[in-house]
């Protein structure tokens, strides 16, 4: 392995418990060279970037040095063991008994290994651990057969076999929920935001499947998850938002209902949380939003990047709650603290980070500070990855053309809607709303006077007006409101006053429990 840079990220991974508790796991299991494993540790630690000769040069006089490569190795081992032992769980102890009978029946302590055997047998039927229960059940016919225990073997290895067969087929139940979770999930990466009929009806193939026809379909706990959540996300891609919320309050009841099933890691709560808090301010249910992100704030993380994971979902929903709420005012004041968890928070969720950018410039566009937005637009650009969610990118060149008209840079503009329509023209993804703009916007540099100005925006906003009355070219607006910003030139009036003026009156919807 090479610990060139994986030692160090992984080090630089660990909160300040784990890294605690790594040095008492590192003093007690070397107690000899104790000195030697966090001495590394702790100059790797204090490094802001991986630099070996540094480390070579500090430790010279150390016999360590000779085998520094060899060191390493045994370091990162030695992380990864502790990180094992602070992070216990069912799955953990289900292995680790598995470990101790594999000793015990070596050693021809077959009584003892039985007992352990019919705990861990108890643990993995309780917590839905279907992979070891086959395991387990080989290892007892082993025991018996050793023990000589014929009767025994008569029987049990009918049932036995059962057993297995059916956690078997539990198994491969989950694998299929999960192979039709990863092609939705590629159809909707590749899609992005669906622009027509037709690309909804792309999606039909879902209904169609086996898997879905009903909830008896699903095998065990950890299938209905996927049931639920394959439903919910299918909703969520269509654009169905009561039935999406629907799914999805049918999966966080299964998951309270069930906690011991269900995966412990909070990085799965949390993801659950913050998908069903999206649902809810869909609806327009806001409180309700903000009451399932405070439930999804509540979760203790063991890392700090899954401190931040949870940080960067709470303010998503924040910020679109409180601005689908028409509180601009409030949406602002967490701008502060956004870009400081962005700027620490570099190996986060792509999609998240990028989705957060854009809304931060959207928000400082309403608020007219124009040379902020700018910013952030390039930062949202330089953080973008193009094969996450092109249709951003398409609607974020739109935006960087309107900043550099308001900043009165025209001369940029006019080569940014040169560009901006051949790259939107080769993806063959543009909204009509996207069309109309460029073709007319890049008139706009030669209006003059500012009663021609007025009348050349009320021709453009005139234009859009039987557009943007399609939803699906109303997803547009939701990233860049360009009637509100029409309206505000036109009227000469502030541009987040008509915004809020405009925010769409969602009728708050009762669902059927």
């Amino acid at each position: 392995m090479k610990t060139t840079d994986t030692l160090f990220k992984l080090i630089k991974s660990l909160s300040k418990s784990e890294k605690g508790y790594f040095k008492k796991h590192a003093n007690f299991h070397v107690r000899n060279e104790q000195n030697n494993y966090t001495k590394i540790f702790d100059a790797i630690d204090n490094q802001k970037e991986y630099n070996e000769k540094k480390l070579l040069n500090k430790f010279r006089n150390e016999r360590f040095v000779k085998q520094f490569a060899v060191a390493k190795n045994y370091l990162y081992d030695m992380v990864l063991e502790s990180l094992e032992a602070y992070h216990k769980n069912s799955t953990t102890e289900i292995r680790s008994l598995l470990n101790r009978i594999e000793i015990l029946v070596d050693k021809g302590l077959h009584s003892q290994a039985k007992k352990l055997l019919k705990k861990a047998k108890e643990m993995a039927i309780a917590n839905e651990k279907l992979t070891y229960i086959p395991e387990i059940n080989l290892m007892e016919q082993s025991i018996y057969r050793m023990q000589y225990s014929v009767g025994v073997l008569k029987d049990n290895s009918d049932n036995l076999i059962e057993e297995i067969e059916q956690c078997a087929m539990k198994i491969k139940n989950i694998a299929e929920y999960e192979s039709l979770k990863n092609r939705l999930y590629v159809q909707r990466i590749e899609m992005g935001v669906l622009r027509n009929e037709q690309e909804v009806k792309a999606y039909d193939w879902f209904l169609k499947s086996s898997l879905v026809k009903n909830e008896k379909q699903a095998l065990s706990i950890n299938a209905k998850v996927l049931f639920y959540e394959l439903y919910a996300s299918y909703y969520n891609y269509i654009e169905d938002s009561l039935q999406c919320y629907e799914f999805s309050l049918r999966l966080i009841k299964l998951i309270e209902q069930y906690p011991q099933v269900i995966e412990t890691n909070v990085n799965f709560p949390t993801q659950f949380l913050y998908r069903h808090s999206i649902q809810c301010y869909n609806i327009g249910k806001y409180h309700e939003a903000l009451e399932y992100i405070s439930k999804m704030e509540l979760l203790k993380p063991k890392s700090d990047a899954q401190k931040l994971n949870i940080l960067m979902k709470a303010y998503n929903t924040k910020l679109n709650v409180y601005f689908r709420m028409g509180n601009i005012k409030k949406c602002l004041q967490l701008i502060p603290e956004i870009e400081s968890i962005l700027e620490n928070n570099k190996d986060s969720d792509k999609l998240l980070k990028e989705i957060i950018y854009w809304q931060v410039t959207s928000l400082l566009m309403i608020a007219e500070q124009y040379k902020q937005a700018l910013k952030w637009l390039v930062r949202a650009n330089i953080a973008s990855d193009s094969t996450i969610r092109q249709d951003l990118e398409c609607i974020g060149r739109i935006m960087e053309i309107v900043l550099h008209y308001e900043l009165g840079k025209f001369d940029i503009m006019e080569y940014r809607i040169k560009s901006t329509y051949r790259f939107l023209a080769s993806k063959q993804k543009l909204y009509q709303l996207e069309k109309i703009i460029l073709t007319s916007i890049r008139k706009l540099i030669n209006v003059n006077s500012k009663t021609e100005t007025i009348a050349f925006f009320k021709q453009l906003q005139k234009s859009l007006v039987p557009i943007v009355k399609d939803p699906l070219e109303q997803k547009f607006l939701q990233y860049f409101d360009i009637m509100s910003w029409l309206e505000s030139k036109i009227s000469n009036k502030a541009f987040d006053e008509i915004v809020i003026k405009n925010l769409p009156k969602i009728k708050i919807q009762t669902v059927k429990n």
